[in-house]
């Protein structure tokens, strides 16, 4: 008998929590009401564990679950309880951040100084012969940086996770603009624009690794050129398709084949290709004479599936790490996944003045602080 009981309320339980699921899953107002009372996902200003700022004029970055703040040649890297954990000292004037998974990948634009970081601790540290203008990281470390100021227009360099030099690369005639290397290291992949003639004109090349090592006049292995007349704005590897960023499309390629993914048009106000295995896009559509309505797109690189994010107004920005997503909406910011689930909803009764973004935390930036947000 008492098994029996036992079995019926175990059902019982089952059944609720199944109407639950599909309730949170089919309802909006319903999923509103449990993330609000129930997740507890809405957050507000002054809540939060806190990064005190001494310099305004601070460089602030976010990757993984750390913050880092860059102030007279200190990096200073932080947990997400808003302590810090070490300081690394570094020579960098003008600093630009790259950063995937665990590694960040710190340089001097402009001038010659790059260093890689590996969670906490730096890997390496190097002065280039020549000026750096873009670089890339990916997951498992290989490094790449285009290089400026020297006899060519660009030099591109790949480093492997310790530091070793890949390959040099060296444009004489086109510059640069970005660089994606492959998830297994096995292609580094650049976009290059031509300037030299009435009409600007842009081109994906991949490289292969391994015949850039021993074969270089064979090294370039493919060659993309979809849309005339238009610029690439960007380019990331997923696994190891590599997606495209143009000013008006977005283009997936692998091993010389091509995709159109989608067209950009006029109602598209962000888009963004960061998120892996993800485009975001947030667009604006007519919903009467004077009103528009907004709305986030998240779109599946290898099924084009859709799923989306309704927004209350017209957003200020769209940050993205490999697997969040963040919307600016003010005074406000909506944190996501790629299934347009919500993670978190700030609210700031003070203005901040940018948002950092990570794989698992993010900081929102005020004039003499950064409060921490995990994720």
């Amino acid at each position: 008998m008492k098994k029996k009981i036992l079995i019926i309320i175990g059902i019982i339980v089952a059944i609720a929590l199944i109407t639950v699921i599909s309730l949170y899953i089919a309802n909006e107002d319903v999923r509103d009401w449990m993330d609000e009372y129930i997740f507890r996902k809405n957050i507000v200003d002054e809540t939060l564990p806190t990064i005190s700022i001494e310099n305004e004029n601070a460089s602030i970055y976010a990757y993984d679950n750390h913050i880092v703040i860059l102030q007279n040649n200190k990096l200073s890297i932080y947990n997400t309880s808003g302590k810090e954990e070490t300081t690394i000292n570094v020579q960098v004037n003008n600093p630009i951040f790259e950063s995937n998974g665990k590694y960040l990948l710190l340089a001097d634009k402009g001038s010659q100084n790059v260093y890689l970081i590996y969670n906490t601790s730096l890997q390496w540290q190097k002065t280039m012969e020549g000026n750096v203008s873009y670089m890339t990281v990916n997951k498992n470390g290989a490094v790449g940086v285009v290089l400026t100021g020297t006899t060519y227009k660009s030099v591109i360099v790949m480093y492997g996770i310790t530091g070793n030099e890949e390959f040099k690369t060296y444009l004489s005639s086109t510059i640069a603009t970005s660089l994606a290397i492959s998830d297994n290291n096995e292609y580094l992949s650049f976009a290059e624009s031509n300037t030299s003639g009435t009409v600007i004109s842009s081109e994906v090349k991949t490289i292969s690794v391994e015949k850039a090592k021993n074969s270089p006049s064979e090294a370039i292995v493919y060659k993309y050129n979809e849309e005339n007349n238009s610029l690439i704005i960007n380019i990331e590897y997923n696994n190891n398709d590599l997606i495209c960023q143009y000013d008006n499309s977005v283009y997936k390629y692998s091993e010389g084949n091509s995709e159109k993914l989608l067209d950009i048009d006029d109602n598209t106000l962000f888009l963004d290709i960061e998120m892996s295995g993800y485009i975001n896009k947030v667009e604006e559509t007519s919903s009467g004479i004077l009103s528009s309505e907004y709305q986030l797109k998240i779109i599946n690189e290898k099924n084009s599936g859709e799923s989306t994010y309704l927004l209350e107004q017209m957003p200020n920005g769209l940050y993205l790490s490999n697997n969040i997503i963040a919307v600016d909406m003010g005074n406000e910011i909506v944190f996501l996944n790629h299934s347009a689930w919500l993670l978190k909803h700030f609210t700031s009764r003070q203005n901040y003045k940018n948002i950092v973004l990570g794989d698992n935390v993010a900081g929102i930036i005020y004039r003499d602080r950064v409060e921490i947000i995990s994720l």
